[in-house]
């Protein structure tokens, strides 16, 4: 494929996983996730959580859309929206309208991706367990605890549980000793695949438990159809490196504007 052409899919089947992350949130207050396409933009907005730069985001504004930046912001009465640029849309005329209305860019993204051909390699050496609906509240306890402690509720995990063992959004708790290491998911969409939400408890970094997930979930993939696969981490980490080993390549790098 062509650059453009990765980045349209990857805006497309990232915006999937954006709703469906979502409705599996475990929030107290469910989301209420707003897709409004405007022309060629399309506008995330949250109605429950109005500081969220991740739900609340401007995708696909360009220099053809500077006359309608105040209309745009309009939408976002309570907290300024994030704008999110791929560079297509990356001008120098876009970069000073941003930042005359207070946005700067705070975090930049790779994006990748990965076609699976005759791909089946399994990682060896680890135990990695698929959530099922039997085993979806010990993963959401471990989400809890990768997120220090967050606060669960019960009617959270009755609302959010049954998300972790869908046919299109594969989740893998990987143990060591019988003790949780890592975990990631893989969200499947026609012959596509997105890697995503990928964490390694600290105790167990630099064991190689992503790498085995990597490779894992790409035979997952393949074994379902799949025959690209993506994923975005940022850019030079460590999560970066693995996926860059794994054979990921940039598809390209994008950038979050915030207001300052």
């Amino acid at each position: 494929m062509k650059p453009l052409d990765y980045v349209r899919n990857i805006e497309t089947i990232e915006l999937e996983l954006t709703r469906l992350n979502a409705a599996r949130s475990l929030v107290d207050v469910p989301r209420q996730l707003e897709v409004l396409p405007a022309g060629g933009i399309i506008l995330l907005r949250d109605r429950t959580d109005a500081g969220s730069s991740y739900y609340n985001r401007i995708k696909g504004f360009g220099p053809e859309d500077l006359a309608a930046l105040d209309t745009l912001l309009s939408h976002y009465p309570e907290a300024a929206p994030c704008f999110d640029m791929t560079p297509r849309h990356m001008t120098e005329e876009v970069g000073r309208a941003l930042c005359e209305k207070g946005f700067i860019p705070a975090e930049q993204l790779a994006f990748l991706y990965i076609n699976l051909q005759g791909m089946a390699e399994q990682a060896p050496g680890f135990q990695i367990e698929m959530v099922t609906e039997e085993t979806a509240e010990l993963f959401i306890e471990w989400i809890r605890k990768s997120a220090g402690g967050l606060r669960v509720t019960r009617e959270m995990i009755e609302r959010s549980r049954e998300y972790f063992y869908r046919k299109d959004f594969l989740n893998y708790m990987l143990s060591i000793d019988g003790k949780p290491a890592s975990m990631g998911s893989l969200f499947l969409s026609g012959e596509e695949g997105y890697l995503a939400n990928d964490y390694t408890f600290p105790e167990y970094r630099g064991r190689g438990c992503q790498s085995a997930l990597i490779k894992h979930r790409l035979a997952a993939a393949a074994e379902r159809g799949a025959t690209t696969v993506y994923t975005d981490v940022e850019f030079g980490s460590a999560s970066h490196a693995n996926m860059e080993r794994a054979g990921f390549r940039i598809a390209f790098l994008n950038t979050y504007w915030i207001a300052k």
